[in-house]
């Protein structure tokens, strides 16, 4: 079992999806963490935790006290972090010794292999498939740029382009008046690529407009 603790709820979702053939729980407080443990003692193989609560869990060594009260081994802790943290990764770096730290950046098609083999040095057994890890990496991150496209051309403000474009139309009919679009909301990656499309094309025609004048 790996327990996550990231305050970050989207994040933590990430992370717990990249190992999906592992039993994982995902959690947003050493507090919920310390109820994990007490419910699962040594059923817990590892943590995976972002680099603040990874500090807090460190200085306050309430997780070993806890371990110690159980008679566990207390699980190795992977720590997290990501821009922003460098400052608090120094300090973490200078006082304490020994601990695997990684950097989350979900714009890396790389993290993933590094995730779960970071993960791997603390915990050799852990269940763990790269390849479908960078599989769903890949199809999450289609995913958000599918959904960052749409929120740039509604925050330019080119409804009325759009309008005209047709961008966005899902339900187009034959001559039976019936549609012969079949509804998938599963299928992100085909949408992403036909958002993409027309968002190129969007880019082209405005660039035709600007030139023009």
């Amino acid at each position: 079992m790996i327990l996550i603790i990231e305050s970050d709820i989207i994040i933590r979702k990430k992370l717990s999806d990249l190992l999906s053939k592992e039993r994982i729980i995902g959690i947003d407080s050493v507090q919920q963490m310390l109820e994990m443990i007490c419910k699962f003692k040594n059923n817990v193989n590892v943590m995976v935790a972002d680099i603040h609560q990874l500090h807090e869990i460190i200085s306050k060594k309430v997780v070993f006290r806890l371990c110690d009260r159980f008679h566990i081994d207390a699980p190795p802790i992977v720590g997290i972090y990501t821009d922003g943290d460098e400052n608090i990764k120094k300090e973490f770096e200078r006082d304490n010794i020994g601990y695997k730290l990684l950097k989350y950046n979900d714009k890396d098609c790389d993290f993933p292999e590094l995730y779960i083999e970071t993960i791997k040095k603390v915990y050799p057994q852990v269940h763990a498939d790269i390849e479908k890890a960078r599989e769903i990496w890949l199809e999450e991150k289609e995913t958000e740029d599918f959904v960052d496209i749409r929120k740039w051309i509604e925050e330019e403000g080119f409804s009325e382009i759009v309008d005209k474009m047709k961008i966005g139309e899902s339900d187009k009919k034959d001559n039976t008046g019936k549609s012969n679009i079949k509804k998938s909301t599963k299928d992100y990656k085909k949408l992403y690529f036909e958002l993409k499309q027309k968002y190129d094309e969007l880019l082209k025609y405005v660039k035709e407009l600007t030139d023009s004048v």
